[in-house]
């Protein structure tokens, strides 16, 4: 199995971790380590919630870098790029994972999962919740564990679908009382920052230029940009650039995209102008680094 997924997809997933399987599109992963997603960025095509049980590391999701620790939760979706990085030996994760369609199933909202404020694309990836709300998480995690184990059972899919609908809500809880926290502790500048980082993670394929985000935010681009270096060390043009090259480069491990349509994906006028925005970058050319993350 290559080790550096671009698009990691639920049976991709489920081939690495998975222990329970509710099917492709819903399954639970024990404590497990996950050096194999180490080096380089990927979107998962499902919806992950994670639970860090032991040791640390740094998780990176849409450029922003947060510390994973015991208790601390991650919270993924399809719109988010994802890299785990410099794991302590002793790093240790539980997951589960699932497809949209898998919650939505005999439903009658389909957009049932956008009412969760923590599965929107400007939420905030990884929560750190009190020990209490920690626990009482994990204790639901292996509830849905327990059900999945019972597959003789007529009924263990849908019982642990409806487990799941009721971690979500707890969830759910547990992120508005961390999101009005963080938000409360934020400056008008820290603020801006944020809205800045949700409108670029939202358009960067389409719009590559400051004054596109500047206009959008109802800033000058010279406060804008002034404003961003300030609170992140680095420009908006930084920002935006980065964008384009991480979802690039998640395009180019997929050796099934050609590179050309790597270049219209991401919205440049030929293959040539995307080759030279790339190298001028990372310094190396997209068939280069293509092949360096083959290996």
């Amino acid at each position: 199995m290559n080790k550096r997924i671009g698009q990691l997809s639920l049976s991709k997933f489920a081939d690495l971790y998975a222990d329970k399987l509710a099917g492709a599109d819903f399954f639970v992963v024990d404590e497990k380590q996950l050096l194999s997603l180490s080096e380089y960025p990927y979107r998962s095509d499902g919806y992950i919630i994670g639970i860090c049980t032991r040791g640390t590391a740094h998780v990176e999701v849409n450029l922003q870098v947060y510390e994973a620790r015991p208790g601390a939760m991650l919270l993924a979706t399809p719109f988010h790029v994802l890299r785990i990085y410099n794991s302590s030996p002793d790093f240790l994760c539980r997951f589960i994972v699932f497809s949209k369609a898998f919650l939505t199933e005999n439903s009658v909202n389909s957009h049932f999962l956008e009412s969760f404020s923590y599965f929107k694309s400007a939420s905030i990836p990884v929560i750190y919740p009190e020990d209490a709300d920690a626990r009482m998480i994990l204790e639901i995690y292996l509830l849905i564990q327990q059900k999945l184990e019972r597959e003789g059972h007529p009924y263990h899919v849908e019982i642990s679908r409806s487990i799941l609908m009721t971690l979500l809500y707890e969830i759910q809880s547990v992120y508005e009382k961390q999101h009005l926290m963080i938000k409360g502790k934020q400056t008008r500048k820290q603020e801006l920052n944020v809205l800045f980082q949700d409108v670029v993670f939202q358009h960067y394929k389409e719009h590559r230029n400051v004054q596109y985000y500047a206009d959008a935010l109802c800033v000058s681009p010279k406060h804008l940009t002034e404003t961003i270096k300030e609170v992140t060390g680095r420009t908006a043009g930084e920002w935006i650039d980065d964008a384009v090259i991480l979802e690039a480069k998640v395009l180019l491990r997929n050796h099934e995209i050609s590179i050309s349509n790597v270049a219209d994906d991401i919205h440049f006028p030929d293959q040539s102008s995307f080759g030279k925005y790339f190298k001028k970058h990372t310094g190396m050319s997209p068939s280069d680094y293509r092949a360096v993350s083959a290996h």
